[in-house]
């Protein structure tokens, strides 16, 4: 299943201008000039087709003051993302600078102030596995014509993770 973008809706909504880097991932330069990218990857963890991972990073690693304009960039690249039919997107938060929770809250955020968020399902999951927490979650639409087989593989990758753990 091909991702579908508009890089001229996703620039007429998004605060920062993006530029498209590739086949599914776009770069985007603050006010304060730090470049990030934002993209999806396919992800075969809980199905053959039509799963994504998110992932957003910085070329360095310079701290910056909270700007909203990164927030809300990042929810038109997601919004456009669910405009394709059928994909299921997941994401785990990473942990290298143990900052994980606030990346989850992120996501948290752009689903309970998403203006379609009845037409959205969020399922959450967190572990703790040697004194370090991780966060995910997996995001579809409700209208997804997969959406019970969705559920279905969701339900199993969930538990076979918890079966490994203990």
């Amino acid at each position: 299943m091909d991702l579908n973008f508009s890089l001229s809706n996703l620039n007429k909504k998004s605060p920062y201008v993006l530029e498209s880097t590739g086949m599914y991932s776009f770069t985007f330069v603050t006010e304060q000039g730090k470049k990030y990218e934002v993209g999806f990857i396919q992800d075969l963890m809980i199905s053959d087709e039509g799963v994504y991972q998110f992932f957003i990073t910085t070329e360095d690693e310079f701290k910056t003051t909270f700007d909203k304009k990164i927030q809300q960039t990042v929810f038109v690249v997601i919004e456009e993302f669910f405009k394709n039919e059928g994909v299921v997107l997941d994401y785990i938060c990473a942990t290298d600078d143990n900052r994980q929770a606030s990346r989850d809250r992120m996501f948290q955020q752009w689903y309970a102030h998403s203006l379609e968020k009845e037409h959205y399902c969020m399922r959450n999951m967190s572990v703790k596995i040697d004194d370090i927490d991780y966060f995910s979650s997996v995001i579809m639409r409700k209208d997804n014509p997969r959406f019970e087989a969705m559920n279905e593989a969701i339900e199993r990758f969930i538990q076979d993770f918890q079966d490994k753990l203990k």
